[in-house]
């Protein structure tokens, strides 16, 4: 057989080499898309976020200011029932009934607001958020009315009760779809104190051995913890009285007379009704303070200075304005989109975005909101506040946790090891937790590396790539 000539060898190999440049090529273009693309839908979950996130704190605002109105109102019907000689005020009990409905309203009009933000700019239904709505919809409906027989409101004539109305308004949102998760939700079958046992972020740090999390809240248990008899006693965990929405609630709480307030922390009943004549332009009898009536008031464990909740590692100098010196109502939201890929065997990149935001403003004597204890309507602004300033939510939708804290905490508090339940995830942990040897590698890593754990910003990616509590 004759042999080809060399020359053609040659060009057999330069095609080959040709082809392979050109697979290259492609794979560096489409992985140049594919990263421009992935920018791209970021930079759209960021702003769907933090749209969302003003949207809900808005909302907030909103809802504040008119039950505020409606505490000013009512001051003034006492007061003109009182100058009737009016013994009973049935105005002033409609205004307080009008309030406690919105204490449920707008929140929910807030929850409806963030959606329409997100979808505005291009977040689509999540699934799984729809799902988590609609179910817990169906819980309140269903259960609710037995688990919490006082009823925020009472219609005339019931049913439908104040349950069945909350729920069909969440009903009619999931049938919406939910693109923004409330990522604060506070639950009424919730439940989070100090107690490190009832802190569902110390499971949490057990299950991913986050030792940076035992650094910043739980180092000094890390290290000198034994065993299970040195728990302190668990607090007795009572189920609320409903007050505020589950979801972007305004952390509010009531008062049957303006005497009342000082025990909240709020100056003399005086000087409230000195702010009040402020807002209603009229003088009012001090009478009004001793009247019974629905006024609404900032709940002090809720509306604290936000100084007070700085962490003392927290990366923050200077002194924070009065008026902004407040914890409160504000509004956390999550959402998730996905950014496909065109690389061949490239998975699809899921994108997470949290945000939050929180409504602002003054009284008309210049003090912050909740100087008086009583709410009036100051609230004229909301900007975005870094996520980890923001209020967290309990065990919030985590499956189980009621469960846990009602019925297995007790038993392990009592018998140890012997007390956890099989199946229960949490239990799962304190099993973990009981080990000697993962409790050293914890302090060991510490040891070595404490000065890695600062608290920081992070940028989005699923998974939580950042420092932040729930992360971006």
């Amino acid at each position: 057989m004759k042999p080809r000539p060399p020359h053609r060898r040659r060009a057999g190999q330069t095609l080959i080499y040709l082809l392979m440049i050109c697979v290259i090529l492609a794979l560096v273009v489409l992985w140049n898309f594919d990263l421009h693309k992935v920018i791209s839908v970021k930079l759209r979950a960021q702003t769907a976020g933090d749209a969302a996130a003003l949207a809900a704190a808005r909302w907030q605002g909103i809802a504040l200011n008119l039950i505020g109105q409606l505490n000013v109102l009512q001051a003034v019907a006492i007061h003109e029932g009182i100058a009737r000689g009016q013994t009973e005020f049935p105005e002033a009990e409609l205004l307080g009934e009008l309030a406690a409905r919105m204490c449920y309203v707008g929140p929910v009009t807030a929850l409806a607001a963030s959606q329409l933000a997100a979808k505005n700019n291009r977040i689509f239904n999540n699934p799984e958020f729809t799902a988590l709505l609609a179910s817990h919809a169906e819980q309140v409906v269903q259960e609710y009315p037995n688990q919490f027989p006082i009823q925020p409101w009472t219609n005339a004539p019931s049913p439908p009760t104040a349950w069945d109305n909350y729920g069909t308004m969440l009903r009619v949102l999931a049938a919406q779809g939910i693109a923004a998760w409330p990522d604060n939700a506070l639950y009424y079958v919730d439940f989070r104190g100090d107690h490190l046992l009832l802190n569902p972020s110390f499971y949490d740090a057990i299950a991913s051995s986050d030792w940076c999390w035992f650094w910043h809240h739980a180092y000094s248990t890390l290290r000198s913890y034994m065993s299970w008899r040195e728990w302190d006693p668990l607090p007795l965990v009572r189920d609320p009285i409903p007050i505020n929405s589950e979801y972007f609630g305004l952390g509010l709480t009531k008062v049957s007379a303006l005497d009342d307030l000082p025990m909240l922390g709020a100056p003399s009943s005086r000087a409230v009704l000195q702010v009040l004549e402020l807002y209603a332009e009229r003088p009012l009898t001090s009478a009004v303070a001793r009247v019974s009536a629905q006024w609404y008031a900032y709940d002090p464990v809720r509306w604290r200075p936000w100084t007070s909740i700085i962490p003392a590692d927290f990366p923050f100098r200077g002194t924070v304005k009065p008026e902004y010196d407040y914890v409160g109502a504000d509004a956390s939201v999550r959402v998730e989109t996905r950014s496909d890929r065109a690389t061949p065997g490239a998975a699809p990149r899921w994108i997470t975005w949290t945000a939050a935001a929180k409504p602002f403003g003054t009284l008309e004597d210049g003090q912050r909101p909740n100087r008086y204890g009583l709410v009036l309507p100051a609230f004229r602004e909301v900007r975005l506040i870094p996520v980890d300033t923001a209020s967290g939510g309990g065990g919030g939708s985590r499956p189980g946790w009621s469960t846990h804290i009602r019925e297995h905490l007790p038993e392990y508090v009592a018998r140890g090891l012997d007390g956890l339940t099989p199946g229960c995830w949490y239990c799962d942990q304190l099993r973990t937790w009981e080990q000697l040897s993962f409790r050293q590698v914890g302090i060991e890593w510490l040891e070595r590396n404490s000065d890695r754990c600062r608290v920081h910003g992070g940028g989005p990616g699923r998974g939580g790539s950042g420092g932040t509590r729930r992360g971006h």
